[in-house]
This record gives structure tokens, sequence and C-alpha cells, in this order.
């Protein structure tokens, strides 16, 4: 069987036995998938540079698993995009990696069904990786509802539909909006918890 090469945003990565790794990614295609890295913590020519950390935009050479519940075995990772800017901040950082969490507990194994999802998350990436701190807020709110709406799961009120109508590329425009910003200290705390609701409920295993 031949090796199969392409681009993936990493979600989350686990450590297996003494050297090797799990890794969990969203195709730009909307499939999430799962590969085994063996010796990923000792291959500096492999998988060199921190290259399999979560947020990566990445491209993937591996072989596919042989049954359809297993791993697809991983041969050589590269890095696209490492959206540095984010790792600068706190608080980026711990928003960014909520943003996989959430990808990775609603995108199915092996589905293609999900292509606007890995689009959510791109493009929250880029966002948040030029983005100034005090914008953080009301990014949160904005991801959130655009999640929660492209999930099918939230009931539309009158005051979402300017975050649910402006891209995430513009979110910043938002901020500078004095009523955003009441909106946002409105709203914020119960919409976040909506969301760990939605994904406790979306995956069994979480």
């Amino acid at each position: 069987m031949s090796d199969v090469t392409e681009k993936f945003l990493i979600l989350k990565k686990t450590k297996y036995a003494e050297s090797d790794l799990i890794i969990h990614a969203l195709s730009t295609i909307g499939a999430k998938k799962s590969f085994m890295a063996k010796g990923a913590l000792k291959s500096k020519k492999r998988f060199g540079g921190g290259v399999l950390e979560p947020m990566h935009y990445v491209q993937l050479t591996y072989r596919e698993a042989r049954s359809e519940n297993g791993l697809n075995y991983l041969s050589e990772a590269s890095m696209i995009e490492d959206f540095k800017h984010i790792r600068t901040d706190f608080d980026k950082i711990h928003f960014a990696l909520n943003i996989m969490n959430c990808a990775y507990h609603v995108s199915q194994e092996g589905a293609f069904d999900s292509q606007f999802l890995f689009n959510l998350v791109g493009h929250s990436l880029k966002f948040l990786n030029t983005s100034a701190t005090d914008q953080l807020s009301t990014f949160k709110l904005h991801f959130y509802l655009k999640f929660l709406y492209q999930q099918g799961v939230i009931s539309i009120d009158p005051w979402m539909g300017i975050f649910l109508k402006t891209n995430l590329s513009d979110s910043g425009a938002l901020n500078n909006n004095p009523e955003i910003k009441e909106t946002v200290l409105t709203y914020l705390d119960s919409i976040e918890l909506q969301v760990f609701h939605y994904i406790k409920s979306a995956d069994s295993g979480f």
C-alpha cells in the first residue's frame, strides 16, 4: 500500500509507550484521522521542531490503517503554519486549545462532512494569530455562536444576528462597537457553558 500525503490541522496528541505519539488531526476536506507516530519523541528528522503540536497546520505523509478502527501509520510531517504569535499570549493559547478541543469532540473519525468545521477552526487560528489581546472576549463569543449555529444546536435570538452575519476575519470590527462589548459581558459566560455541555453530549468518550 502506497503512502498518502495530505494537509491537516493537529487537534490533539497523546504520548504512547516510551517514545511514540498518537495524533488526532482534521483534514481540509473534513475528515478526522488518527495516526501512530512511532518514535516521534526521538526522531528529529521525521518529526522535529515540535511539528506535531496541537494548532499546527501541517503536511502529513502516512500509510492508511489496515482496519476501519485502526490507526494510520505516520511516516513524516512538515510544518505549513505554526501560528507562532498565538503562543506568545497565554489567554490566546488557552482559547485556541479550547477551539481544538471543540473540533476534536464533535468531528467524527473518517467523516467527510465537516469541511465547515475545518474552515471555522482555520479562520479562528488565523484571527488569533494576528489580533490584539483586547479583542479576545468578543472573538470568543463570535466563535462560540458560529460553532453552535453550524452544529445546529442553538435557538437564534435577535442579538446573535450581527455575530452570525459577520465573518470571523472581521471580528475585530465588532470589538469597536460599545453595544457589542455590552452584549459580550451579558452573554459570553452562558454561551460558553452551552458549548461545554454540547461537546460533552456530542462525544460519549468525553
